[in-house]
């Protein structure tokens, strides 16, 4: 079941309209998802479907370096080039133009579109909300941070924006003074989603802070803080 709220809409010219967020999406991660393939009951081992995984993973790696594209039913793939060229004898100059690797859906994703179902949900709150967080490199959830490595997280109106010194993502410890994010490590920083570099952090328990006048529409004048209630682990190396 797809759920989802419903929030005004501050693009449109009508004040009384509103635009759906969907919420609460449950994440998976690929040892999940090897999981679901064995309930399948294919008469595949654990090894087997790792392997197989493994193997699309260095296949479509391959292709893609080697400028070809990917058609399947799950999904398709094309280039295209970025930036200005200001001649034309210029050639490609990674330092002034860029490769974007674009993603679309296959068959069987459009497909399964179709079949969703959606539930409207009440909004728990209109603030700040801090969902899931998610360590990239070991793709756990709300348990283990991986220093150096990316962190993921999800929930609503978490963008990291305003010019009061105070805004930032901390990991904040147990005891001890907070470690903020240096925001050049940001990979991505979106209403719904940020990603960013773990900076470096001692090994025990930590907590995630977002602190932020982000509002969704004019900056707030005080900037507001969520902590995520769920305690993170950092293990020593």
């Amino acid at each position: 079941m797809l759920e989802y709220t419903l929030e005004y809409n501050e693009l449109t010219e009508e004040p009384g309209d509103l635009r759906a967020q969907v919420v609460n999406v449950r994440s998976y991660t690929e040892q999940e998802l090897v999981d679901k393939v064995l309930q399948i009951g294919a008469g595949l081992t654990r090894s087997d479907v790792v392997s197989v995984l493994e193997a699309l993973r260095q296949v479509t790696a391959s292709i893609l370096a080697d400028g070809g594209a990917v058609h399947c039913e799950l999904f398709n793939t094309s280039f295209s080039i970025q930036g200005v060229f200001n001649s034309p004898d210029e050639t490609f100059n990674p330092a002034k133009q860029k490769i974007k690797i674009n993603f679309h859906a296959g068959s069987g994703l459009r497909n399964a579109i179709t079949d969703i179902k959606v539930k409207k949900v009440i909004a728990v709150s209109s603030g700040t909300i801090i969902v899931s967080v998610i360590d990239i490199k070991t793709g756990s959830i709300n348990s283990i941070l991986t220093p150096g490595r990316d962190l993921k997280i999800t929930g609503a109106k978490i963008k990291i924006a305003g010019d009061d010194p105070d805004v930032g993502l901390y990991f904040v410890p147990a005891s001890g003074i907070p470690v903020k994010a240096d925001p050049s490590d940001f990979v991505i920083n979106n209403p719904s989603e940020v990603i960013a570099l773990i900076p470096a952090l001692t090994p025990g328990v930590w907590q995630v802070r977002i602190v932020t006048q982000y509002s969704g529409s004019k900056d707030l004048k005080t900037p507001r803080t969520v902590t995520f209630d769920k305690e993170l682990t950092v293990t020593a190396p």
